[in-house]
């Protein structure tokens, strides 16, 4: 979902049972390091899922909407549109690969390191504006950031 900001935010809407047996529907914003690396996961495939089903889904409308009756012979539909979709198909099984090792990588982290880290490097916050918001001392922060990476150049190195 997007805020007034028009920044995004994962929310997690969760069913509970309230009183007398009934469901109750609770949304909590989460913010973005506070997701478990399996959270992640069983959301991108979700995600994943649902995206193949409405191109799937707009396929068959388009085919379904097609007539051969007024069609004429065409090069449209070449070899290179099917290499063009084969390359595509790789790049985005090699980004899946990419994803799956940096999850693999950061499930390997504390909590506290994988926040620092991410907080760190994707959103790129000093060790200070981190250790301020923390309240702990600058030189722990940078301890664990630095921690964090040596973890995983090992691990990147296995």
């Amino acid at each position: 979902e997007t805020d007034d900001q028009g920044n995004l935010h994962i929310v997690e809407y969760r069913k509970v049972d309230g009183r007398k047996g009934k469901k109750v529907t609770t949304r909590r914003v989460l913010r973005p390091y506070e997701m478990s690396v399996e959270a992640f996961d069983a959301w991108k495939v979700r995600l994943t899922a649902e995206a193949h089903e409405e191109l799937n889904k707009d396929k068959r409308e388009t085919r379904d909407d097609f007539s051969i009756e007024n069609l004429h012979e065409t090069d449209m539909v070449s070899v290179d549109t099917f290499k063009e979709e084969e390359e595509r198909i790789e790049k985005e099984q090699e980004y899946d690969r990419q994803a799956t090792e940096a999850y693999r990588i950061l499930s390997k982290l504390t909590p506290i390191q994988r926040e620092r880290y991410l907080k760190n490097v994707v959103f790129h916050k000093s060790t200070v504006e981190i250790a301020a918001k923390e309240g702990v001392a600058q030189p722990s922060v940078y301890q664990s950031i630095e921690s964090a990476k040596e973890k995983i150049e090992k691990l990147k190195n296995k």
